[in-house]
């Protein structure tokens, strides 16, 4: 199943460096202190996209790339994101009794129950495995490019959504192979062994099904690029590894030492231009310069054409994320933000795990509606009854069920007092309601989804007609989602509003915003032992204002945001988070979600 998002890209805060990548799923690869560390450049303003929790980069294609993101299933969830920002779409894949095989914009599934068929998920259209003229069973072999590739009694065949299978010619009669695996655009890799036990890489050309044989016996972690062959091989003189590059063209071979490596060691690397990439290292095939860049490399993927690669890593200065890297202006490689990874405050009103944030609204006949700013898509219906709520409130993921991560809850209390757990569903609706207790109507405010107490978890707090503040430290589970309240100050009743903002302003733990009787709004600091920091004024003229919405990343630049609704002009305002506690918020911008719509209650 493919589901489609549409949206348009948010104005965002991008950065330009010079970056070296690995090529290839792997674990966290720490710079190699030798490398010299490049500066950081601003490239300008552009668009950030939206990422969700936990999401890992499983390929790179002309046109975007794919993430595997956190799934409540037997499925895993592929989705494919636009480098444009434009439509993004889902792919559920059945990998317990299945495969699931990525290459560039394309993801093939096989499966016995469902066959195989090969997605290019930059356009949705789809071709189904056929058989092969060669025995009794047609078996999935792999993929790259735009091919799939089929196994039949005696030979390997290669099929494209408009061309019939047509056999592999050079591969060895007598040879055992593993999936065929992508190189680039016009080339697939794959490793056959002989009856003797003898190993090779052998390289597919795509256009003309030929298989040969460039790489050495020695040769480990094959890449392709264009005219280019590079591998990984041991250094016996140093006990280290060595990269080794040839043009296949004008047969050069260059050699490039990688100093701190061990031999025998699982060492992928890339190509990109004239550089070699391994860890967070770029070696220069040329002059033998060395750029170490960013702190931590993960998972990467080199794009079909060999022109940029995508990379999932951490900057001391810019934080996590997802960039793409491709050859700057002189000649060095240079990465772009394109996403901030997901994180709890992030995806804090997120309740159809999109990557965007969702603004909640009831209108007077008790419909609960969710919309999300500049995403192309009308608002949407949640369903019916809510009016006998005279409190909804968005908390973030307080009971934390199961997969996927941080979709957030919502706790709703009625008439008689009685406060109400709905979780979310990643199809942006809620499962059935639970009851948390009576006796919530001793409080006037209450509000969720800032980490209090520096476990992982948003938390709850509520002023009480005292005015006294109390925390609700949550637990983690449906059945019990609070420990008991704890005080935590006193005097709170000057406020008449109180939103949690997550992480607004850079500090150890979640924050609070709170808005007197005279219309000023206070920032709180949470110091991450479930209290704050003394109060700083934002500002005079909030009173205009019905609610105010702590509702996570609305615009994907990493911070905190806030929402703000003005009734009486159906208007919703986004104020972005600065990361600054002295000047919190940008100023505010006229936001699309649900405006132009009237309700009573927002979240």
């Amino acid at each position: 199943m493919v589901s489609r998002h549409t949206g348009r890209r948010r104005l965002g805060a991008a950065v330009a460096t010079v970056l070296a990548v690995t090529v290839g799923a792997g674990s966290l690869a720490a710079a190699p202190v030798a490398a010299t560390e490049a500066p950081v450049a601003t490239q300008g303003a552009s668009g950030l996209l939206p990422m969700v929790p936990g999401a890992t980069p499983a390929s790179a294609g002309s046109e975007g790339f794919l993430v595997r993101v956190p799934h409540d299933g037997e499925e895993s969830k592929l989705r494919w994101v636009a480098y444009d920002g434009g439509a993004t779409r889902d792919k559920l894949v059945y990998t317990i009794e299945g495969i699931a095989d990525t290459s560039g914009d394309m993801v093939v599934t096989s499966s016995d129950l469902y066959g195989t068929e090969a997605v290019d998920m930059s356009t949705g259209t789809s071709f189904r495995m056929r058989s092969v003229p060669d025995g009794p069973d047609s078996f999935y072999a792999g993929a790259a490019g735009r091919s799939l590739f089929v196994r039949g009694a005696s030979k390997l065949w290669l099929q494209t959504g408009d061309t019939e299978p047509r056999a592999v010619q050079g591969l060895p009669e007598t040879a055992s192979y593993d999936r065929v695996r992508p190189g680039d655009a016009t080339h697939g890799l794959l490793t056959t062994r002989t009856a003797e036990g003898g190993q090779r890489i052998g390289l597919i050309d795509l256009t003309d099904a030929g298989l040969t044989y460039p790489y050495p016996q020695q040769a480990r972690n094959p890449v392709v690029s264009g005219s280019r062959l590079a591998w990984v091989e041991d250094d016996t003189a140093t006990h280290t590894l060595r990269a080794v590059v040839r043009d296949q063209a004008t047969g050069a071979r260059t050699v490039v030492p990688l100093p701190g490596t061990t031999a025998g060691a699982d060492l992928k690397i890339g190509l990109l231009g004239d550089w070699v990439t391994y860890g967070t290292t770029a070696v220069h095939l040329g002059t033998g310069e060395k750029l170490a860049l960013l702190d931590r490399a993960g998972a990467a993927f080199t794009v079909p054409d060999g022109t940029a690669q995508i990379v999932q890593g951490s900057h001391a200065v810019q934080g996590q994320g997802i960039f793409r890297v491709s050859l700057g202006t002189d000649g060095r490689p240079a990465v772009r933000l394109l996403a901030h990874a997901g994180t709890p405050t992030s995806a804090l009103h997120d309740v159809d795990n999109d990557g965007a944030a969702d603004l909640l609204g009831r209108d007077t006949s008790g419909v609960l509606w969710r919309d999300s700013p500049e995403d192309g898509r009308p608002r949407a219906r949640i369903g019916g009854g809510w009016q006998i709520y005279d409190k909804i409130e968005a908390v973030g993921d307080i009971a934390g069920a199961g997969n996927p991560g941080f979709t957030p809850e919502l706790v709703a209390r009625d008439g008689d007092g009685v406060l109400w757990l709905y979780s979310g569903r990643e199809d942006g609706g809620f499962t059935r309601r639970v009851r948390i207790g009576g006796g919530w109507q001793t409080y006037t405010h209450l509000t969720g989804g800032s980490d209090l107490t520096g476990d992982g978890r948003p938390d709850v707090v509520a002023i009480d007609k005292a005015g006294v503040l109390w925390l609700y430290r949550s637990t983690g589970e449906t059945s019990r989602p609070f420990e008991a309240r704890k005080r935590i100050g006193h005097g709170w009743d000057i406020y008449n509003q109180l939103s949690a903002v997550g992480n607004l302003a850079g500090g150890p733990a979640g924050d609070l915003v709170a808005r007197d009787k005279d219309g000023v709004l206070w920032l709180y600091l949470g110091k991450g032992d479930g209290t704050y920091t003394q109060r700083t004024r934002i500002g005079g003229g909030w009173q205009v204002y019905a609610q105010l919405v702590g509702a996570g990343d609305v615009d994907h630049d990493g911070r905190a945001d806030l929402f703000a609704h003005r009734p009486g002009t159906k208007t919703v305002y986004l104020y972005s988070g600065t990361g600054d506690w002295r000047r919190p918020f940008a100023a505010r911008v006229v936001s699309d979600a649900q405006s132009g719509n009237a309700y009573n209650h927002m979240s």
